[in-house]
């Protein structure tokens, strides 16, 4: 029997000996969707694939109603194996009713649908479809997927279901793996199995450790869980949760003398709020590289209480996609402040440094072309860009790695 068995998702590239951290499933043309593809398991130990999508209320067709607005999705999920023996999969509609129109504008309110399945370990291509029923509008995202059969394995991981975490400890599934304001709160649910014999409940210790873009441990920690069973779900949240924007990767290790299991998870933080206090005084010397001097100036000259308002239209300014929840102009914004200050740093953060004012300005370039020192001249780098075209040189005139930027002098 297929329930019978335990599967791990991974790509294909990949063959790890546990769950794998399979890249979140997007769509590409509207109505714009995600789609999260997770293995879990129930207290015997049985796994099974699930699929959950979140459409933005934003991305559908709403209709008056009498009882508010309504509107409706459609949703195709299809696994279809190499051997191309049989299809696997489901069809359904989801209808949904809300009271005011404003809630279907706020970038908070999803469509959220999970479904499972009990498939036999091979490779897959997964297509899942989403239709608004309003306009009729059709997206897809696809992927390639390979099920490994672990029913042998006695000890590993299902993959690991990242969300936020209250004051009482309930923890709440995020499948779009997006954090902002919440990130504060970031936890993950880990469920270990273990076959082997003996007594229940078992002491298990846990390494976690969170990487940025670069690599780059941000925290890690240890804990030690009790679990009552195997596949017993257990929530881990790491000592420092102050996360970035930026794109990060949790990874959670058990750990047995010389004997290690590893699952991961990918995921982003795309807001972390308007800073405060000092912060948001020294974040507008940054926002200085893109806004106009009157738009810092006005925001330096005010009070507390006007400041989050302040951010937040400054932002809308600028979203080339208003009518989606993202704002693709500060996320690309914090990204490259990120960078910048990850590989620009010398005696102060990286994006204060010349190569972090042009990185945050203009983007990655195009050609980077490095010349050695001579008698003369001190080694340089030349940054290219193609559309506009711009030419920035960089000197270390120290030779400890500082560059400044000396051509064109006046940027």
């Amino acid at each position: 029997m297929f329930l019978a068995l335990t599967l791990s998702i991974v790509l294909l590239a990949a063959a790890p000996a546990g769950a794998a951290d399979l890249p979140l499933l997007r769509s590409f043309a509207p109505p714009y969707f995600s789609a999260d593809v997770v293995v879990s398991m129930d207290s015997t130990a049985r796994a099974s694939v699930g699929v959950t999508f979140t459409v933005p209320y934003s991305e559908l067709n709403w209709t008056r109603t009498p009882a508010g607005y309504g509107a409706g999705a459609g949703f195709s999920i299809v696994f279809e194996p190499d051997s191309r023996e049989r299809l696997y999969g489901d069809s359904f509609d989801r209808r949904v009713l809300i009271e005011r129109y404003d809630q279907t504008r706020s970038p908070r309110n999803n469509l959220l649908v999970t479904r499972r399945f009990d498939l036999p370990p091979g490779r897959y291509k997964v297509r899942l479809r989403v239709r608004d029923l309003g306009s009729d509008l059709e997206s897809e995202a696809s992927d390639r997927l390979s099920l490994q059969d672990l029913s042998r394995v006695p000890v590993g991981f299902a993959d690991l279901q990242l969300g936020v975490i209250d004051s009482s400890g309930a923890f709440t599934v995020m499948p779009t793996r997006r954090f902002g304001l919440n990130a504060e709160d970031f936890a993950v649910r880990v469920i270990a199995f273990d076959r082997r014999p003996g007594e229940w409940p078992r002491k298990v210790q846990l390494h976690y450790r969170v990487v940025d873009e670069s690599g780059t441990p941000y925290v890690q920690g240890d804990t030690t869980v009790t679990q009552a069973r195997s596949a017993d779900a257990v929530v881990v949240k790491p000592s420092r949760t102050d996360l970035f924007i930026g794109s990060y990767v949790i990874e959670v290790e058990r750990v047995e003398g010389k004997s290690r299991w590893r699952t991961s998870r990918s995921f982003e933080v795309e807001e972390s709020g308007p800073p405060r206090g000092r912060d948001f005084v020294q974040m507008l010397d940054a926002l200085a590289y893109i806004a106009t001097p009157e738009e810092v100036d006005g925001m330096r000259n005010l009070p507390p209480a006007d400041q989050v308002a302040a951010w937040e239209r400054f932002w809308r300014r600028r979203d080339p996609t208003p009518e989606t929840a993202r704002n693709e102009y500060q996320i690309e914004f914090f990204r490259r402040l990120h960078y910048a200050d990850q590989h620009f740093s010398g005696f102060g953060p990286g994006w204060r440094s010349d190569m972090g004012r042009i990185y945050v300005r203009y983007g990655p370039p195009d050609q980077i072309e490095q010349r050695a020192a001579s008698s003369t001249t001190p080694q340089l780098e030349l940054w290219f860009y193609n559309q506009p075209y711009h030419r920035f040189v960089f000197a270390d005139r120290e030779g400890f790695g500082r560059y400044t930027l000396v051509q064109p002098s006046g940027e």
